[in-house]
Parts: structure tokens; sequence; C-alpha cells
């Protein structure tokens, strides 16, 4: 029986996925340079690892989330690491989820301080801020509409790349020889590990929405398909902001959004409109990653979630007072290990499964032919 794909749904929910997956700290640049474009030349290569990687395992999420149809999309969790391990997993899960939200604060602050020369500490506190009062009201209509501003975002960054790279096209060899001398805040085991771990930790960001998004596919090959496509689109989307942060490395190294710095070259009006795009990305990114904390301990609405709700925020404020690049740095990396045990689990659920099932029908049809010999002898038994 062949199974329903509907191209305008793989399309849909590719586009959510990478949505989700690319964020603000992709827009930033910041991301790119310190797992590709500080790795060198061969990180050109390790973009096309980190490809493979996601669009594998985007394919896995939504697969899996389409034939589970679970009530909540967190439990898939559990469906990887078992019920003994599922529930440990998920609040080491959402340590690493708030380790995402103190960056986004940070990030705000780098944002607003690096482009207009405002204290930093006044955009991480108007973030926080924000992202504390939609939780805690629950406008997530609004948080809907915000989030398509991820199309734009993706937009906007990877022909900044395109652009910046073109622009410079002939430089890029000089530009790239020069990087190991260069200063940089960067992933430590070089360009095969670094393009590993990018996508590891991303699948911590993506696992809950891939899960929801397989859910509503109409089969589970076009939930996978989905995931496939989307993991291929954010590749090339990581390839674009490389090259283009690649081919101006020397004027961008030190910088916290050297996004920003690219966009502005172009054209000054176009830097105002990015910064605006980023801080819109990073508040989006923000909510979620806030109230599925929250959510975790405590149901909407209640004295028990404002409260922790409002601890959290403090918290992350206090956090994401330190240096944007020491963050990415630290917990990403981190996060991709966690990503690595999942991606693991994720693999034994899907193929270590099916080897059970093919292994206990092919026992089923031995036995099957045995009974069938038995039966043969038993009857020529009675005959004679």
């Amino acid at each position: 029986m062949t199974e329903k794909v509907n191209p305008v749904n793989v399309i849909k929910y590719a586009g959510a996925f990478v949505a989700c997956a690319i964020g603000s700290g992709f827009a930033t640049g910041q991301e790119i340079m310190q797992f590709f474009t500080g790795q060198g030349i061969l990180s050109l290569a390790g973009t096309l690892v980190t490809t493979v990687i996601f669009a594998w395992i985007g394919g896995l999420f939504m697969k899996h989330g389409y034939e589970q149809q679970l009530e909540n999309p967190a439990d898939i969790i559990s469906y990887y690491f078992g019920k003994r391990f599922g529930k440990i997993a998920e609040y080491i899960f959402q340590i690493f989820l708030f380790g995402v939200y103190v960056i986004m604060i940070a990030g705000a602050g780098a944002t607003l301080a690096e482009y207009f020369g405002i204290n930093p500490m006044i955009g991480r506190v108007a973030m926080a801020g924000l992202a504390f009062f939609t939780v805690i009201l629950g406008l997530s209509k609004l948080t809907d509409i915000l989030g398509s501003l991820g199309v734009v975002i993706i937009l906007f960054a990877v022909g900044i790349g395109i652009y910046s790279f073109a622009a410079n096209f002939a430089a890029l060899p000089a530009q790239a020889a020069a990087i190991p001398a260069l200063d940089m805040t960067k992933t430590q085991g070089g360009w095969l590990w670094s393009s590993i771990l990018y996508p590891s930790f991303n699948a911590v960001v993506v696992i809950i929405l891939a899960s929801s998004l397989g859910k509503g596919a109409s089969s589970a090959k076009e939930a996978q398909l989905s995931g496939i496509l989307g993991g291929a689109l954010f590749g090339g989307a990581v390839l674009a902001m490389n090259l283009g942060l690649m081919a101006n490395i020397k004027e961008l190294f030190s910088m916290s959004v050297p996004t920003l710095a690219l966009a502005n070259r172009i054209s000054p009006v176009l830097g105002v409109i990015f910064s605006i795009i980023i801080c819109c990305g990073i508040y989006t990114t923000t909510v979620p990653m806030l109230w599925g904390n929250v959510r975790q301990v405590a149901k909407d609405g209640t004295l028990k979630f404002v409260l922790i709700a409002l601890g959290l925020t403090v918290l992350g404020l206090a956090l994401g007072a330190t240096d944007f690049k020491k963050l990415v740095n630290i917990i990403y990396p981190f996060s991709g290990y966690a990503g690595l045990i999942l991606m693991g689990f994720a693999a034994y659920r899907e193929y270590g499964s099916r080897r059970s099932a093919a292994k206990a029908s092919s026992l089923a049809e031995k036995s099957k032919e045995a009974l069938g010999v038995n039966s043969s002898y038993d009857q020529s038994d009675i005959m004679a």
C-alpha cells in the first residue's frame, strides 16, 4: 500500500523544522563562526557532514512522531530512553534547554550593544521581561505570529551570507589561510568533531517540535521526507553563512554578532532592519524555552507556575550577564554531547527494534516449518 505524501505538507513541515533549528543563534552568526568558520577551509566539508546527520535525525524524529501519535510531544524522550530512564532524561534535557534560554538573553544584550551602542544589560532585562510576561499571560497567539519570522530570519541570513561571499570571493583563500593565526573563540576537537556536535545540540532543541510536526503528517513517509528536506535546507543555510563569514573573517572574528556587521556593510538601513529581526527571533526562541522549563513542573495559570517562571527569569538574567561568545562556546558543545546520546538511543529504537522484529518473525517462520514437518511424520506413522 502506497503511503500518502502531500508535497505542500512536506514543504510546510520542513520550513517549520528549519525555522526552529536555525533560531537566533544562527542569525547572529556566532554559532557558525565557532562551529565552522573557526575550523578553517575544511569546515566546508563539515557542512556536508552536518547536513547528512541533521537530515537523518530530522527524518527519524518526525517519522517516530507520526508513528507514536503522542498526546504530549515531550513524551518522545521517554519513548527513546524507556520508562526507567525517560523521566531522568527529560529533566536533563530541560537543563540544556534552559541553557539555550540563557544564551538568548545574552544574545539580546550583545545584539543591541554591538549595533546601537546600548548597555547590554538593557537588552537582557528587556528580553527577559518580555519572555516572562508572555509566558505567564499565555499570549500564545502573539508567539505564533512572531514564529513566522523564522522564515524571514532564514532568508535574510542566507541572503547576507551569499552576498558577502560573492562580494569578497577572490579573498576567500587568503582569509581562510589567516584563520589559524586569529584569536578566535571556537569549538575544540577540529572540523569533523565540530560538524558532528552542531547537529547534535540542535537535535536537543528540535526534538519536541519535530515530534509534534510528525504527528500531524498524513503518513510516516510524509513525516520522514519533511525531516529530511528540513535537514537538507538547514545544511544549505549553514554553508551559505559559513562562506560569507569566512570570506570576511579578518574583520569579523572578534565580533559577537558578525552578521550585523555584514548587513551593515551592504546597507546601514539593512543593518537596522536585520538587528530588529534578530531581536524578534531571539524573543520567539526565548519564550518556548522558558515555558517548556516551567511547564515541566507546574501547570499554566497557577501561582506555582508564576513563581517558578519569575525565579527562572531572574536566574537566566544573572547567568545571561556572562559573555555571549563564552556561553555559546560552553553550553552548545555540552548540549551536543547530550544530543549524541539522544541520537544513539533514537537509532537503536529505530534499527534495533526493526532487527528484533525481523528476528522474531524469522523464528516464528522456523517454528511453523518445524511444526509442519513434525505433523507430516505424525500422519505417516498413523497411516502405517
